[in-house]
């Protein structure tokens, strides 16, 4: 199997700690696997978290009054909020690939069996049209600006 952490040699030690390399490379594999798991679990919740934000405010809409600006506007911040929060946990993940970038280069792995699994990853930026974190800044904002609408239509009434 290409790149599998079993191929390394487990033997020997990779410096004076006697850490074998597999060991190094399989806590390099796990951690950028752990941050893209849970990056991901965190996304759909903000997500989900926006839209049932937007949800109610519009329920709310639908009576008379002018509480629902109040809940629009929280979805507003919240949508802004979960952009920053989609930003750090994305440093995390970038710093978890590079590190795992490192371990590989630093263990002598060919580069046909390194972790390639994301178009940067390969070096390939250009060739895509968007990345998925693009994405959902699309979604967030989306959600944030039909927050800061309902908003607005609510305080004009």
């Amino acid at each position: 199997m290409p790149g599998s952490v079993a191929r390394l040699p487990n033997g020997g030690s990779s410096d004076d700690d006697g850490v074998p390399p597999a060991d190094i490379y399989k806590a390099a594999v796990d951690e950028y696997r752990f941050q893209a798991e849970f990056n991901w679990s965190r996304t759909q919740y903000m997500l989900v978290f926006n839209t049932a934000i937007l949800a109610a405010a519009s329920a709310i809409a639908s009576r008379p009054g002018r509480s629902a600006a109040l809940v629009f506007g929280l979805g507003a911040f919240a949508s802004a909020l979960s952009y920053f929060v989609m930003r750090t946990q994305h440093d995390y993940y970038r710093a978890a690939r590079d590190h795992l970038r490192r371990v590989e280069e630093s263990l002598g792995i060919p580069s046909d069996q390194r972790m390639d699994t994301t178009s940067t990853m390969r070096g390939q930026q250009k060739r895509r049209k968007a990345s998925v974190t693009q994405l959902v800044y699309l979604l967030l904002l989306a959600v944030g600006l039909a927050d800061i609408t309902g908003a607005c239509i609510i305080a004009v009434r």
